[in-house]
């Protein structure tokens, strides 16, 4: 749904800022109301045909259930948007409620090897334009497909309080118009126990709008503070984030030089540009992350991220590439160790040891083309190729590959379908892995996804 919601903005069908995930209802409603399927052309026409129908059926009932079994012949290393969960097997329940200003959702999971866990539940209350949640919900920042710098959902979600706009149009107020549609949320979540610093803190921001037709801006920003033997406080919080510093080699005073922000943050910017070109929009898009800064806008240790997408024969193409292998601004030498990595919250910027950004980690540079396919019936087809270079200098102090490098070439896709109350999903990878300049070994992976809907 959210890819039908990207298309159709795309296509300058819908007016509305769709750079984050999950986007809200509210106010886009109104406008596929309002849309005459049979006067769009054919690509647009499929998907806005999808959103109007799940819309109509979402008004008739007040929640739904649905239960999915997932499984696969092996964990898989890399989680994109559409594709592969982590988990070789996970069964799931959930059930949405909706009750006047009240929404949520309840969902039950539980993993080969006993574990059992409440991701994706969350509840929310709605007042004027704004809603206030509490939960974990996955969450994607950025205009990417394959992969975003910041927050994806490659790592689980981060249960958090978060506070955000209720809908993603332009607003109603004078003042606020010129901003275009926009969307803004700040949450504050916590992570896990098990890690170097238990219960660390995260601040979680992002803002994006579209000042002008076909340009998408975003504003990102993430800092890890507190947590277990770390100061904890609301005063702490402020302190965090009015980027007060301390001296990073503990002392009381020092000179200014060795001066570090408190916390761990990362920030930056991305864009989304697209035109129409041969009756088809052709769409340019970029993002930039940061992790360390001199001041208080300069950020330094940036990683980026860049894509093209376009519409070649009723299939969305896409090309993208993005670099963590960043060297470090402090070092004073070629180090590249540093992105997703901090001195005091050495388990690093992720969630059970999985990156929180970037589905590659840091120090890796990738190169994915992908393809999808909408058919008129509802099936969805998708078809990624990756090539990766993960750790070259190999003294990535991360989980992955620590003290290897590997090359690594990647095709993955998958083929969903729904049969009246169930929606079937079946999908592989094959992998050719080339380890410290080993023979090249190649692993494959084969999934299914079944989800019946109860009521």
């Amino acid at each position: 749904m959210h890819q039908d919601l990207q298309v159709l903005v795309e296509w300058g069908v819908l007016d509305a800022s769709v750079s984050s995930y999950p986007v809200p209802w509210k106010g886009i409603t109104e406008q596929l109301e309002k849309l005459q399927v049979n006067t769009l052309p054919s690509i647009p026409g499929i998907f806005a045909q999808r959103l109007k129908h799940y819309l109509q059926a979402h008004k008739k009932q007040k929640g739904q259930s649905v239960i999915s079994l997932y499984g696969a012949t092996d964990d898989s290393r890399f989680v994109g948007f559409n594709g592969v969960q982590a988990e070789k097997v996970k069964l799931n329940v959930t059930k949405e409620f909706y009750a006047g200003r009240w929404a949520g959702q309840i969902s039950a999971n539980h993993e080969r090897g006993g574990e059992s866990h409440f991701d994706q539940s969350f509840l929310a209350y709605q007042f004027g334009d704004w809603n206030l949640r509490v939960g974990s919900l996955n969450q994607w920042w950025g205009p990417a497909q394959s992969s975003s710098l910041i927050m994806s959902n490659n790592a689980r979600p981060v249960p958090s309080i978060s506070f955000s706009r209720s809908q993603a149009i332009r607003s109603e107020n004078k003042w606020l118009r010129y901003l275009g549609p926009w969307f803004l949320t700040a949450q504050i979540g916590q992570l896990e126990s098990q890690r170097a610093v238990p219960d660390t803190k995260l601040w979680m921001t992002r803002f994006n709008f579209s000042p002008v037709s076909g340009l998408e801006l975003g504003l990102s920003w993430s800092a890890m503070w507190g947590g277990k033997g770390q100061p904890h406080s609301i005063s702490d919080w402020f302190k965090v984030v009015t980027f007060q510093t301390e001296c990073a080699n503990g002392a009381a005073t020092c000179d200014d030089a060795l001066d570090s922000k408190l916390g761990n943050h990362l920030a930056g910017l991305d864009f989304k540009y697209t035109m129409m070109w041969f009756d088809r929009p052709f769409s340019i898009y970029g993002q930039r992350i940061g992790e360390d800064a001199v001041d208080y806008y300069r950020v330094t240790d940036n990683a980026n991220l860049m894509g093209l997408s376009t519409y070649l024969w009723g299939n969305k193409v896409f090309i993208e590439s993005s670099d963590t292998n960043v060297a470090c601004s402090n070092a004073g030498t070629n180090e590249k160790n540093c992105y997703y990595e901090h001195e005091t919250y050495q388990s690093g910027y992720r969630r059970y040891d999985r990156a929180i950004g970037s589905s590659f980690d840091s120090d890796a540079k990738m190169l994915t083309l992908g393809i999808n396919k909408n058919f008129r019936d509802g099936d969805l087809f998708e078809l990624v190729i990756n090539q990766l270079t993960l750790n070259k200098d190999k003294q990535k102090p991360a989980p992955v590959l620590n003290g290897m490098s590997e090359e690594i070439l990647r095709l993955s896709g998958f083929y969903q379908a729904a049969y009246g109350d169930w929606l079937v999903k079946l999908g592989a990878s094959i992998e050719r892995g080339e380890v410290d300049d080993a023979d090249a070994k190649t692993d494959a992976l084969v999934f299914a996804e079944i989800k019946y809907r109860l009521n």
